[in-house]
């Protein structure tokens, strides 16, 4: 039995923020996945929280409840209270996520509420000791301070079972470098339906790398990141709800755990675990995409670049804003031309002495890949003005964007 992530430091900048620590008897790690071990539901809960936990865990879970259901319980959180926690969890049906929150419990049992009224309520109600209790017929008193709240709810019982796979290993890493690979690959996620396997990230586990990969067949983007350890070969993809998911509960601080196993993505952290649905489909060869030793490389200042890029893309035509890049020897121009409004023109000094390249650009996709390096430089590589350019870090020699040309 692995134990779990460990540590007493807040997920700065995460919603795991003010969220206090448990370990208890009733709650217990089973070959390393998250398991609660509450008592066979009772309809006659009666609780006792702190309301800002409460909140915070509502934050975490509550953008997985989807506002319109064929399943009427699925727009519901599940509240389950046994030993001195309770666990909230929400899914809709390809995604789950439980928080787990010590409590006073003076009646162990369970009920569902509605998601997105609860976090209204609890959102509006002072800091202090908040009660809830259930009564006859699903219905449940809510009291914090001196409001009191009679909510409707819907059976613990007929609430989908969100149990996580039982994976053999796991992957340890930063939760800040987990996030920070997000933001490098996940804009280059499809939003075509038509190509279900693009419709996600593509997490790698090899060897001591993890790797993350996003394509929409126009621009592909890899982040790889060493490990502590040894992972198992393994690789699956992650829905693009999912990974949004993962990026709005992850901290700067603190490791992560993330696993694949039984066609499921697992990613848990102290108190809190996520179950999401892999992708099934055939995702591309990305190795194959990737062009090799490309002859003409030059460096950018990034802030200069992206902000050129923007003023020009202003004059340009269509939504694509294509741009047109022309690289000569010292200058590096940006032009992009309306036929109705006119035309934009920028260059920036840059240390080249190669052959004139030019080659069309969509802007928005050039902004994409550029925005998230957090660096002074990039690398522009090419080879001509048909094919693809890579834009490259000069400090993390893992990530990577490709980019496609267009005409112009």
């Amino acid at each position: 039995m692995s134990p779990p992530p460990s540590g007493s430091a807040p997920y700065a900048n995460g919603l795991l923020l003010d969220i206090p620590r448990i370990h208890t008897s009733d709650v217990t790690y089973d070959d390393g996945v998250f398991v609660s071990s509450f008592r066979k539901l009772e309809h006659s809960m009666d609780i006792q929280l702190d309301r800002d936990p409460v909140l915070k865990a509502l934050q975490m879970v509550q953008s997985i409840v989807e506002p319109r259901q064929t399943l009427p319980i699925l727009a519901n959180v599940l509240l389950e209270a046994g030993g001195d926690s309770v666990r909230i969890t929400a899914t809709d049906l390809e995604i789950g996520a439980s928080v787990v929150l010590p409590a006073k419990v003076s009646a162990p049992g369970g009920i569902t509420l509605a998601a997105r009224k609860l976090v209204e309520i609890v959102k509006e109600l002072t800091a202090s000791a908040l009660t809830l209790k259930v009564q006859d017929n699903a219905w449940v008193s809510l009291r914090c301070g001196g409001a009191s709240y009679k909510l409707a709810g819907l059976a613990a019982d007929d609430f989908p079972k969100v149990v996580p796979g039982t994976p053999t290993a796991w992957v340890t890493c930063d939760a800040g470098t987990l996030r920070e690979m997000l933001e490098r690959t996940s804009f280059a996620m499809s939003h075509d339906e038509s190509r279900f396997a693009l419709n996600g990230v593509l997490f790698v586990f090899q060897g001591k790398e993890i790797r993350l990969v996003a394509t929409d067949g126009h621009r592909l983007a890899i982040a790889s990141r060493p490990l502590p350890e040894e992972a198992p070969s393994v690789s699956g993809i992650v829905p693009r709800k999912a990974v949004h998911e993962i990026q709005r509960v992850l901290g700067a601080s603190e490791s992560v755990q993330l696993a694949l196993a039984e066609n499921q993505f697992v990613m848990r952290m102290p108190n809190f675990v996520m179950m999401a649905r892999l992708i099934e489909g055939q995702f591309p060869n990305y190795d194959a995409v990737v062009p090799k030793n490309l002859p003409h490389k030059l460096a950018l200042p990034r802030d200069a670049f992206i902000a050129a890029v923007r003023r020009v893309a202003v004059m340009a035509a269509l939504d694509t804003k294509p741009v047109k890049v022309v690289v000569a020897a010292g200058r590096l121009t940006l032009m992009a031309y309306h036929p109705e409004l006119g035309e934009a023109e920028e260059g920036l000094d840059v240390a080249y002495a190669g052959e004139e390249i030019v080659i069309g650009f969509n802007s928005r996709y050039l902004i994409d890949a550029l925005s998230p390096l957090d660096l002074d430089q990039v690398v522009l590589e090419l080879r001509d003005g048909q094919s693809a350019g890579v834009i490259r870090s000069f400090e993390e020699p893992g990530t990577l964007c490709v980019i496609m040309p267009m005409r112009i």
